[in-house]
């Protein structure tokens, strides 16, 4: 009886290390700081929240598949006063969305989001970058205010 029973919490564990190391998904925010970003500057969300996979990378903005599939991704950028921020959705140097904010005037604090689904190959790259139009960019990411934010996970692998 004991043999079986450590059989089966062998294979439980078996299991279950099996889909762990299948999770792709990630959450990072870029926690306390305003800055600016010249157009199509790649945004680095630096504090991870949530790496499974370990497939976005803090340092450089990027995500890097680990297989074909269908994934989703959402961000949400903030700003303050009267600036813009306008972002893209980038895979594989081709725009998939984008979104953004103008504020009105000063003293207001705003914030836009997008959500998308595509298809990438394994090894494709993901990232958030702004946009073509003017710049700069103006992020502000603060504590008690909307914060910046980038996700990302596998839906389906193909």
């Amino acid at each position: 009886m004991e043999a079986s029973l450590s059989v089966l919490e062998s294979t439980v564990k078996n299991i279950s290390a099996d889909k762990k190391d299948d999770a792709v998904m990630f959450f990072a925010i870029i926690k306390s700081r305003a800055f600016t970003l010249d157009k199509e500057s790649t945004v680095v969300f630096d504090t991870i929240v949530l790496n499974e996979g370990s497939h976005y990378n803090n340092y450089d903005g990027v995500f890097v598949a680990p297989r074909n599939g269908i994934y989703m991704f959402s961000w949400t950028v903030s700003s303050a006063n009267a600036n813009r921020v306008i972002t893209e959705l980038v895979v594989d140097d081709e725009v998939i969305t984008s979104t953004g904010e103008k504020g009105a005037d000063s003293g207001n604090h705003m914030s836009a989001s997008m959500t998308a689904m595509c298809k990438i190959k394994k090894d494709g790259h993901a990232w958030i970058r702004t946009t073509g139009y003017s710049g700069p960019h103006y992020f502000n990411s603060q504590n008690d205010y909307p914060r910046t934010s980038f996700l990302g996970l596998l839906v389906r692998a193909e």
